[in-house]
C-alpha cells in the first residue's frame, strides 16, 4: 500500500505540475495581420446603435492544429479612437464544415452541429481608446464562460456575435478587404519590328485576387494581328529541353525570348488598334493568395522577322485581396438570412491552448 500511496503522490505531483499544463497563448486571425492593419473598418457589430447579428468565418487553412479557445479580443482600425458604451451581447462558436467560400445566407446553415454558446447574454462595457496606433491594440478582450473546443479538420471556425441590444456610438474595427497585387517584369526585354516598340503586356485588373476576374491586355500589337497569351510556372532553368529564357534567334526571331513553360495558352485577334484583352477567371481558392501568375504576350507579325512573331517581356502579378475570412450579417435578430460578404471580416485575437 506504501508504494500505491508513493506512485498515486508521485503521479499526482506531475499532472499538477505548472509547467506541464496547456500553455495559454495568442493566436491572430488572419495571422497576416498580426503586425499589419487591415485594409478596411467595420461598424458591425458594435458600431451601431441597433441589435444585430453577425457570423464571422475564419477557414481552417488559418489554423496548425486543434486549440482550445477560452476568450478573443478585438482591435479598433488603425489610428481610430472610442469611448465606452454598452452592449449587450451573446456569443457562440461552432465549425462550418466547409471552406469560408461557402458560407450561407442563411444563418442556421452556417452552425455546425457542434455549435455552443460560450458566453451567455449579458451586459458588458466597450473600453474607452484615448491613444491611437498603427495598428491599435487589442484592447477589448472577452473571456468565454466556456471554452471551445475547435478542429481545422472540421472546417471553418464560425464566431457567432449576436448584440441584443447596445448604446449609440462609434466603434469601428480593424478589419480585412483587400490589398494590393505587386507585378514584376522578369527576363529580357520584349521585342517588335525593326526600330519599332516592342509588344507589351498589362494587368487591366489593379487588384488580381482569388475568386474573381482578371482581364489581361497584349498591345502595341499590329492592326488585327493574332495574338497569345503563355501563361506559366517556370522562369528560369530547362523546360522540354530548352533553357528559359530561350532566345528564339534560332527559329528566326533574333532578340525575341520565350520567357517562361507554356502551361496554359489563349489566343484572340487584335483590334484595329493593335490591343487585345483576355477575360479570365482566378479560382476560388483561398490558398492561392501570395501566390503568382506568370504571363507573357505573343502576336504575328510578318514583318518584324523570319519567323513572324514578336513577344513582349514576361511579367508576373502576386494574387491577392481577399482574406480566406468571410461574414453574413443582418440588423435586428429575426431575419433567417443576412448578406454574405467573402474576404470581409474583423481582425481577432483568440486566447488559445
Amino acid at each position: 500500500m506504501a508504494i500505491t500511496r508513493e506512485l498515486s503522490a508521485a503521479i499526482l505531483s506531475i499532472l499538477l505540475c505548472p509547467g506541464l499544463l496547456p500553455a495559454q497563448s495568442e493566436l491572430v486571425l488572419p495571422p497576416s495581420h498580426e503586425q499589419t492593419v487591415g485594409s478596411g473598418a467595420t461598424n458591425l457589430p458594435f458600431g451601431r446603435s441597433t441589435p444585430n447579428r453577425v457570423q464571422l468565418a475564419y477557414d481552417a487553412m488559418l489554423f496548425s492544429s486543434p486549440v482550445e479557445i477560452d476568450g478573443l479580443a478585438f482591435r479598433l482600425q488603425e489610428g481610430e479612437l472610442a469611448s465606452s458604451k454598452m452592449v449587450e451581447l451573446e456569443i457562440r462558436l461552432s465549425s462550418l464544415g466547409k471552406p469560408v467560400t461557402w458560407m450561407q445566407q442563411d444563418f442556421d446553415r452556417n452552425r455546425g452541429a457542434d455549435e455552443k454558446l460560450v458566453f451567455a447574454r449579458q451586459l458588458l462595457t466597450l473600453p474607452e481608446l484615448t491613444e491611437a496606433a498603427s495598428p491599435n491594440p487589442f484592447h477589448f478582450e472577452i473571456s468565454f464562460d466556456e471554452s471551445f473546443s475547435y478542429d481545422p479538420a472540421n472546417g471553418s471556425l464560425v464566431i457567432e456575435l449576436i448584440v441584443h441590444s447596445q448604446q449609440p456610438g462609434a466603434f469601428p474595427l480593424d478589419s480585412t478587404f483587400i490589398c494590393d497585387s505587386p507585378r514584376e517584369d522578369f527576363g529580357p526585354p520584349g521585342c517588335g519590328p525593326q526600330a519599332g516598340e516592342p509588344l507589351k503586356i498589362e494587368t487591366v485588373t489593379s487588384q488580381v485576387t482569388w475568386g474573381r476576374p482578371l482581364v489581361l491586355r497584349v498591345f502595341d500589337a499590329k492592326e488585327d494581328a493574332a495574338t497569345a497569351i503563355i501563361m506559366g510556372n517556370q522562369e528560369t532553368g530547362l523546360w522540354q529541353g530548352y533553357e528559359l529564357p530561350f532566345e528564339l534567334g534560332s527559329l528566326g526571331a533574333p532578340s525575341c525570348f520565350l520567357a517562361l513553360d507554356m502551361w496554359r495558352v489563349f489566343s484572340i485577334s487584335a483590334n484595329a488598334a493593335g490591343s487585345a484583352e483576355y477575360e479570365l477567371f482566378v479560382p476560388s481558392d483561398p490558398s492561392l493568395q501570395g501566390s503568382w501568375l506568370r504571363f507573357q504576350g505573343v502576336a504575328l507579325d510578318s514583318g518584324a522577322n523570319a519567323l513572324g512573331l514578336v513577344t513582349s517581356q514576361g511579367t508576373k502579378v502576386e494574387i491577392c485581396g481577399w482574406e480566406p475570412v468571410s461574414r453574413v450579417f443582418a440588423s435586428g435578430l429575426i431575419a433567417a438570412e443576412g448578406l454574405r460578404e467573402v474576404g470581409v471580416a474583423p481582425v481577432v485575437r483568440l486566447n488559445i491552448r
